[in-house]
């Protein structure tokens, strides 16, 4: 018999409400295709992590959602987690974060919080996150959160809306104090599967914010990511040396597997794709299914011989498999920009 998988950590998806309707979305449920709505109990639902736990041996589990801070039992299921050992990292809007929700889901409890931070003022924040006051909730919540002792990483996501207003964005972050940033390009999916046109940066903007994030970083030494796959063909992602980038590891111990409120399992949290249910079927079950090999395997034709092929996978196939139906066809990013695609990494 074959050792169960391991698995550094998943997401969970706590549930899927949220009083937030931002522009680039990329939750699964807001897809064109239906996809199960709903959330399990308390009981079933720290079933179900326990399962996970006992059958991967992670150690890190994302709470996501939705706005995780709308779940009322959020606190039992931080202190279960906390209990089996569990780091956790907490993926929020800011909206609903102060001193009580701190006591509730117990302080010091959790690693990581991951706040948007989309522009240094009302306007271009409270548009993108579609909800007005969303710009002094979240400025008022890292405010909370480093007064409290906490370490908080802020998110930008980079679309052509607010691009141009990264340096003062980044300026706001180290006066509030920031731990690290994640500057991610936006990836559609969700509804921002709709804003396709009005959000998709350029290469060259993205350059620019990279330029600009790689200084910042050297000069303030703050750590900066970027968890959505920069396709090296358009981004020469070796110029930085300050800066953290992320490729698809759909399939490895690295993966993003996520857990929706409903006990599904995924390849990560941007895929639509559901292996099958946790509650009937095992994660080992599921890591080894033909539906998981054929998503690892998907890759654009357009990819083919690129000496970088084995490092960028074609770029985000989840966000191919949303907008045009197959994991196997290009990211959006780079389908819009192929012909800015450098040729000379492309062997003979």
């Amino acid at each position: 018999m074959s050792a169960a998988p391991r698995q550094s950590s998943f997401v969970v998806e706590v549930t899927q409400r949220c009083q937030h309707d931002c522009l680039h979305c990329y939750n699964v449920w807001k897809n064109e295709a239906p996809y199960p709505r709903g959330e399990l109990g308390t009981a079933e639902t720290l079933a179900l992590l326990g399962r996970l736990l006992d059958q991967t041996g992670a150690s890190l589990v994302t709470l996501s959602g939705g706005e995780p801070l709308l779940r009322p039992d959020l606190g039992e299921i931080v202190s279960f987690l906390a209990d089996r050992g569990a780091a956790m990292n907490l993926v929020s809007n800011g909206g609903l974060i102060n001193a009580k929700a701190l006591d509730r889901i117990g302080r010091g409890r959790i690693s990581i919080f991951e706040l948007p931070l989309l522009g240094p003022e009302r306007e271009v924040h409270d548009r993108l996150s579609g909800a007005e006051g969303a710009f002094d909730g979240v400025t008022a919540a890292i405010t909370e959160l480093k007064l409290a002792g906490e370490r908080v990483v802020v998110v930008f996501v980079a679309t052509r809306l607010n691009l141009g207003r990264f340096g003062e964005t980044l300026e706001l972050a180290i006066a509030l104090g920031a731990d690290g940033l994640m500057l991610n390009r936006f990836n559609p999916g969700g509804r921002g599967r709709e804003h396709l046109a009005l959000l998709q940066p350029s290469p060259t903007e993205l350059v620019l914010a990279l330029d600009l994030a790689e200084r910042v970083s050297r000069d303030h030494e703050l750590p900066i990511s970027c968890a959505i796959p920069m396709p090296p063909c358009l981004v020469d992602t070796s110029r930085y040396q300050r800066l953290g980038f992320g490729f698809c590891a759909a399939g490895t111990e690295r993966a993003y597997y996520t857990m929706d409120p409903l006990g599904n399992l995924r390849p990560c949290n941007h895929s639509p794709t559901i292996l099958g249910n946790l509650a009937e079927r095992s994660f080992a079950e599921l890591a080894g299914s033909a539906c998981l090999r054929a998503f690892v395997a998907a890759r654009p034709r357009f990819c083919a011989g690129c000496s970088q092929e084995a490092l960028c996978l074609g770029g985000c196939k989840a966000a191919a498999e949303v907008c045009s139906g197959s994991a196997g066809e290009m990211d959006p990013f780079l389908s819009a920009h192929r012909g800015e695609a450098r040729r000379p990494s492309v062997t003979s």
